[in-house]
């Protein structure tokens, strides 16, 4: 694993990688002329601005189903009946 350091002169970060991800990862962000350093910095600044992730996650659909699953034990799932019974409340309809 090959670890990437910001430092001592501001908040600091360790990453263990995978030296293939570093060298892979390097060369995609320095077709924008930056560093992967910088490129985390603009990910966590992006995350924050956001106040999420700065991309969409899809999930696989195993993960998916396991969702729909913990939904359904928790209670957190209504029939086709009743969000059908909702269609008249709104308004573009």
């Amino acid at each position: 694993m090959t670890k990437v350091d910001n430092g001592p002169q501001s908040g600091h970060v360790e990453l263990d990688l995978d030296p293939q991800l570093l060298q892979n990862v390097t060369q995609v962000y320095q077709k924008y002329g930056m560093s992967v350093t910088t490129a985390i910095h603009l990910f966590l600044q992006q995350s924050v601005s956001d106040q999420d992730l700065p991309f969409d996650v899809e999930l696989s659909p195993e993960q998916f189903r396991a969702e729909i699953a913990r939904e359904k034990a928790a209670g957190d799932t209504q029939s086709l009946a009743a969000v059908e019974a909702l269609w008249p409340d709104c308004p573009d309809r």
